[in-house]
């Protein structure tokens, strides 16, 4: 198999551009709170249809017996 040259990057200062890191940085720190939140929401839909099938579908059958 033929091995090819990776080329060389520059530097990540050589096209920094400073209002494109700031509106990064500004929208980093929304992103994380939004995937807690969507997190939260699911995991209270489970545990919500857990007792929903726990409740009306388990309690009525009685014990096990």
């Amino acid at each position: 198999m033929p091995s090819f040259d990776q080329p060389e990057l520059p530097s990540s200062g050589a096209f920094s551009d400073p209002a494109a890191d700031a509106e990064l940085e500004q929208v980093l720190k929304i992103v994380p709170k939004g995937a807690l939140a969507l997190a939260g929401v699911a995991l209270s839909f489970l545990v919500l249809a857990w007792l929903v099938i726990y409740f009306f579908v388990f309690l009525p059958r009685g014990p096990i017996s």
